[in-house]
């Protein structure tokens, strides 16, 4: 009997890695391609969590009814708006603020337009700046939008690999 487990411990350790692998975090516990019922079930647990929270100072965010995106089932990217409508400089500190939030947890930048931190200056064709985790497992896009003296801050947590597929047009 004790030469079973030998060989049945190592096959559930790879088992539990492989299902891991496929179970990547996006933000906080929300993860990559977990079912999407169980991501919005997780939302509604943890409601109070998610309607206002910090990612730097001075700012505020919030999860939407439309911030789970889901393919065949699966969640594929987490978005977060500012949580309340902007001004031109509150944009603009908000955009510093979590950047350097950002860095500070050690995300990198990977592409910034030479004006990110500028609404009115930035190509709306563009993506306004990106980031990469350390382990390359997520990619953070940070994009300003609005007009006038109206702006919001939206955040889109995507699984790298996913992400990278998109861009090749793999997907």
């Amino acid at each position: 009997m004790f030469n079973n487990h030998k060989f049945f411990l190592p096959f559930l350790m790879i088992l539990s890695f492989s299902f891991l692998q496929g179970q990547k975090i996006l933000f906080d516990s929300l993860k990559y391609k977990m079912p999407i019922k169980s991501a919005k079930s997780f939302i509604k647990k943890n409601k109070k969590k998610y309607i206002n929270f910090s990612l730097g100072e001075g700012t505020s965010y919030s999860i939407r009814n439309n911030s789970l995106v889901e393919k065949n089932g699966k969640l594929v990217e987490v978005s977060f708006w500012s949580k309340k409508n902007l001004n031109l400089k509150q944009a603009e500190e908000y955009l510093i603020s979590t950047k350097t939030h950002l860095e500070s947890i050690k995300f990198k930048v990977v592409y910034s337009q030479e004006n990110w931190s500028k609404p009115l200056l930035i190509d709306k064709k563009k993506p306004c700046i990106r980031f990469v985790d350390k382990n390359k497992n997520v990619v953070v896009s940070m994009e300003p939008r609005g007009h006038g003296s109206v702006y919001n801050i939206f955040l889109t947590y995507y699984n790298f690999d996913w992400f990278v597929n998109q861009i090749k047009g793999n997907n």
